[in-house]
């Protein structure tokens, strides 16, 4: 079956544009989620700022004062880990979005590709085998390259998440210690 060039102009042409939009949408949602959180962080930073002055202000013993900004600031520490971990979920979360979008527009132009190169293989002329074996090979090499790094790209997500992970439970259990030394204090 021919296909004329207008029409594989077209298709190409087409095809790019779907891929342009499929890759652009995640990054436009993932922007949107990064600014949602920042007006829901800044919000309720506003609000505990608040109420913490307001507590410092009716606190009339020292101690008493000083716990509270000691738990105060142990709080913001937690909800910085908080915020960091929030903002690369997202990020992890538009990443994985974007690479599928990637790999489905990949796997269509690896389709055309591949249904080109058999066309030309079979239409090839006497004498080119050595020419298109050698096409093959950096075919399969260009896509053995892309699944490794597909694979890595995983991995260090994967890594980053359990590293954040770790570090949030550390904080809270850090934030809990210092609680519990600041109550102890304050009763002494």
């Amino acid at each position: 079956m021919s296909v004329s060039a207008p029409e594989q102009f077209r298709a190409n042409y087409q095809a790019g544009v779907a891929a342009f939009f499929a890759l652009t949408k995640p990054v436009v949602q993932g922007m949107q989620a990064v600014i949602d959180l920042n007006v829901q962080a800044g919000k309720a930073a506003v609000a505990e700022s608040e109420a913490t002055l307001k507590g410092a202000l009716q606190s009339s013993n020292p101690v008493e004062f000083l716990t509270q900004q000691l738990g105060a600031s142990q709080q913001a520490a937690a909800k910085a880990v908080s915020y960091s971990q929030h903002l690369f979920d997202i990020a992890s979360a538009t990443h994985n979005e974007w690479m599928q979008a990637v790999q489905a527009h990949t796997g269509e132009h690896e389709q055309r590709f591949k249904a080109f190169s058999q066309g030309f293989t079979q239409h090839a002329p006497a004498g080119s085998e050595a020419f298109v074996a050698a096409m093959n090979s950096t075919l399969a090499a260009v896509n053995n390259a892309a699944e490794t790094m597909r694979g890595v790209t995983r991995h260090a997500i994967e890594t980053a998440q359990s590293g954040f992970q770790n570090v949030a439970v550390s904080a809270q259990q850090a934030a809990q210690q210092a609680a519990a030394k600041a109550a102890s204090a304050a009763k002494a």
